[in-house]
């Protein structure tokens, strides 16, 4: 089961200007977590980590808009049939 949640400062998933509001989708069956990252390149990736390795979901060149990006994030929540957890202010 996929988890749809917000993290706080400190989290090692968590970015000061985060266009997606520092969510995360986690799964409860592995150690796996899917994220927003800034790339170096100018872009945007939505990035699956196990431990120390990534793995890039989804890449987006330019600046994407936070509401393109937030869409996106939710989609693919969606999608993944992921469960809202604690207070969130967009639906799944």
């Amino acid at each position: 089961m996929w988890f749809l949640v917000s993290v706080v400062k400190g989290s090692r998933h968590y970015e000061p200007d985060s266009p997606i509001g520092n969510r995360v989708l986690i799964c409860d069956t592995s150690e796996l977590v899917i994220s927003g990252r800034a790339s170096y390149s100018n872009s945007y990736r939505f990035e699956g980590r196990i431990g120390n390795e990534s793995y890039v979901v989804g890449e987006f060149s330019g600046t994407p808009t936070p509401e393109l990006l937030v869409g996106k994030f939710l989609a693919m929540a969606k999608q993944m049939g992921a469960v809202t957890a604690g207070v969130e202010t967009a639906t799944v």
